[in-house]
Formats: structure tokens, sequence, C-alpha cells
């Protein structure tokens, strides 16, 4: 929260209400208003749906009870999803012709044309049948992932 505020965790100059940031956030965040609180350079740059998986997790971690509040696994977990969803509407806008299925970022290579006259039915379980059936799955997934990571 004080990330998304901008503001410390405590701060006594601020009227009551307000001074303990994870109180005042979760008052907000029980109403569904957390982008009325967060930072004005923030505003209208979030995706919604990122915000409220982070500002559930918030409030799970605030739980009153130890046992009701999550894992660190599980915090992270929910952060890494709000991070995705984010990365994933942020990479949307990005992309000029939404209709489309292609990811920024990733260069698209023309597929070889599928010759069906081939039938591995019945071919038995020779190496080659499955060298060939590798190659065509590293054509097809070579696009799909980014072997740098992040």
């Amino acid at each position: 929260m004080e990330v998304l505020c901008t503001r410390p965790a405590l701060n006594p100059v601020l009227p009551r209400e307000q001074v303990n940031i994870a109180e005042w956030a979760m008052t907000w965040q029980k109403k569904g208003m957390l982008d009325q609180i967060m930072d004005q350079n923030l505003v209208g740059k979030v995706n919604p749906a990122s915000l409220k998986k982070f500002g559930e997790t918030a409030e799970k971690c605030l739980a009153e009870h130890g046992v009701d509040r999550p894992s660190m696994g599980d915090v992270l977990w929910n952060l890494e999803y709000a991070l995705q969803l984010e990365e994933t509407s942020s990479a949307l806008m990005e992309t000029e012709d939404n209709s489309t299925n292609h990811i920024p970022g990733i260069q698209l290579t023309p597929l070889e044309p599928f010759d069906n006259s081939v039938s591995m039915i019945g071919a038995g379980n020779s190496s080659t049948d499955d060298d060939a059936e590798d190659a065509a799955t590293t054509i097809v997934f070579s696009q799909l992932v980014n072997p740098r990571g992040r």
C-alpha cells in the first residue's frame, strides 16, 4: 500500500483515520474503491483486475488472526498473478490491432506446409517418427517460448 499510495505506513500529521495506511487502505478496499487513494501518477494506468487482485491480497495479509493470513508462498503467487494481469493488459494496449493473435515481442516465422500424405498411424515406434514429431513441436513452440526469461 505504501508503494500504491506513495506514502509512509504511518503518518501522524494526517487526519486520524488516515494515520495508519493499512487501516485506511482497507476501508477503501472493502468499498471496492482502492483506486481512489492510489498515487495520481498511477490513476488510469493500472489494470482494474490487477488492482483488485492486489487489494484482495493485501486484505488477506491484514486479517486479524494470523491463522487467517496467507503463507508467503500464497502472497507471492497472488502478487505474481496481479503482475501478469497488469503485463497482459499493457501488452494488449501496445498492440495496434487487438483482433489478431500476435504477442508483442515474439517474432513469428512462417511454418512449413503440413504434408498430410504421411501417416504416423501404424508406423511403429521408430526413432525417426519421434524425431519428426519433435521437430514439428519445436517449430510451433519456438515461437511461444522466450528462452531469456524475465
